[in-house]
Parts: structure tokens; sequence; C-alpha cells
């Protein structure tokens, strides 16, 4: 309880000092919070896509052409019309099929695009198209190359936030590091005078790291609103395709942040408390000048 105390009694004493951390933490946390909540709403996005992907088929002609006529091994491919078409629709393994004639009552024309109710159900629709007559020569396929140039924009989105996530969090701690170094270094004779009081070091080292918790928390709680208010804004002004990405902050990514937050900290404080505790309490109070 006396850590706990004093830890609050040197946040009021050190004001000025650790109003600079907790700008350099609410910067870096608000951040932080910006570039999580863009990744995720963008992993999300693409993990619900390659679902929805995954459940839409298409058919067509594996054929090249020869003599104006399409043909697969030299043999004439077999057409199919709309009426097949709408019989290969008409299956238990679909919720819906997309069927647009652009060639008459010819197959050949037609853009077609199957609805599967599950990824898993496209041996067993391929296998019930090809008893209802699908030619072996027809393959059965999902369009990956048009599945990656929908997704390349929020991939680069992605990417750019989490960019964005590595270089702020190193950054971060740099600056984090250097100053909790600076800061320990003004307070070595009152770290010196708690050691010769018979303080061990574990427990001036819990009584600063207990510091820099508590002003990671508040600077926690104001940067979530800042994060909050701002990554919608920062989103829509790097999304470069049409309408927009909802960025929700759920408990995931609050939990998430919070523990980078406290482990930025720790971190630093850390590294802080090491130069100081390794050095004898006679050695520090004989060096206060």
């Amino acid at each position: 309880m006396y850590i706990i105390e004093h830890a609050l009694l040197n946040l009021g004493k050190n004001r000025g000092r650790n109003i600079l951390i907790g700008i350099i933490l609410f910067a870096v946390i608000t951040s932080a919070f910006i570039g999580v909540a863009i990744f995720n709403a963008s992993d999300t996005i693409i993990e619900q896509a390659r679902i929805d992907f995954d459940a839409m088929v298409r058919i067509r002609p594996q054929m090249r052409q020869a003599g104006g006529a399409a043909t697969v091994g030299g043999n004439e491919t077999q057409q199919l019309t709309i009426e097949d078409f709408h019989n290969f629709a008409d299956s238990q393994y679909l919720s819906g099929a997309q069927i647009i004639e652009s060639g008459g009552s010819r197959g050949m024309g037609a853009d077609v695009t199957f609805y599967l109710l599950s990824p898993y159900l496209l041996a067993a629709f391929e296998t019930e198209m090809r008893e209802k007559g699908l030619p072996d020569e027809w393959m059965v396929y999902r369009d990956e190359a048009s599945f990656r140039r929908m997704l390349a924009p929020i991939d680069n989105l992605r990417e750019v936030a989490l960019t964005f996530l590595v270089i702020v969090l190193v950054f971060g701690a740099a600056i984090m590091v250097l100053l909790s170094a600076i800061a320990i270094r003004e307070r070595k004779y009152e770290i010196g005078v708690l050691r010769a009081m018979g303080m061990k070091k574990k427990k001036v080292a819990l009584c600063l790291w207990i510091e820099t918790v508590i002003i990671t928390c508040i600077c926690f709680i104001l940067g979530m609103i800042a994060g909050t208010v701002l990554a919608q804004p920062v989103s829509n002004a790097l999304w470069a395709g049409d309408g927009t990405i909802s960025i929700n902050l759920g408990a995931i990514t609050v939990l998430q942040i919070l523990g980078v937050s406290i482990l930025l900290a720790s971190i630093a404080g850390g590294v802080a408390v090491n130069q100081i505790t390794k050095y004898e309490p006679i050695k520090i109070l004989m060096n206060r000048n």
C-alpha cells in the first residue's frame, strides 16, 4: 500500500515531466488505436469476402480457337443453352444463381454465377451438374483473379495500417525509453535515499513501474476516445475504393491496445530502472551533484 501511495505522491511532484511522458504516450496510443482498428476492419472484410467468394462458382469451356470454332483437343466444344444453366441452378446445394443472357439462347454467350450454400459443397455440386449433362470439357472454377483484383484496395489499406502501426510502436518505444531514462536519472538521489532507507531494488522498480502504469492508463482512456473519433476519418482518407470501410473498436481491439500500451511502458520503465538499480545507494548519494 505504501508503494502505491508513494507512486501517487511522486506523480504530483514530477508533474511537468509526467505530462511530457503522457503526451508521448497519448500520441502513441491514439495512433496505435487507429492502426489496429483499420487493420482489424480490413482483415475482417477480407476474411468475409473470402468466405463469400469461395461460395461463388462459375463454369466455362476449356477452349481454344481453331478455324473460328471453339475446340478442345481438335473437337468442337459442346455448347450449352440457357435452359441448361437454369437446370443446373435448380439444385439443393445452391442459395441462388445469377444468369445473364448475352448471346441469345446459346449458353456460350451467357454470364453465369452459382452461389453455394457452403464453400464445402463445390464437389457435390459439380458432380450433380455432370449428372445433369455438363460436358467434361467444361470446367467448374472459382475466379481467383477477379477476387484478387476486387480485394487489392483493401489489402493495400491493411498493409498501410500494419506498416503505420509498426513504425508508431518502434519510434514510440524508443522515445519512451529515452524520456524514462532521462527522468530516472533526474531522480537518482531520491532512489538512493529509498535504497539507503532499506527499500529493496524490486520495490523501487515496482514503485517506478506503478507510476508509469498509472500514466499509461490515463493516456489509454484519452487515446481510446481520440482513436475512436479519428479512426473512421483516417480510414476514409486512406481508402481508395468505392464507399467506406466501417471501423468498430471492439473489446478485442481495446484489450490488444491496452496490453501493448502497458508492455511499452514496462519496457521503457524497465530499461531506465535497470540503469539506476545496478548502483549501490552510497554511490548514488555521493554523486548527487
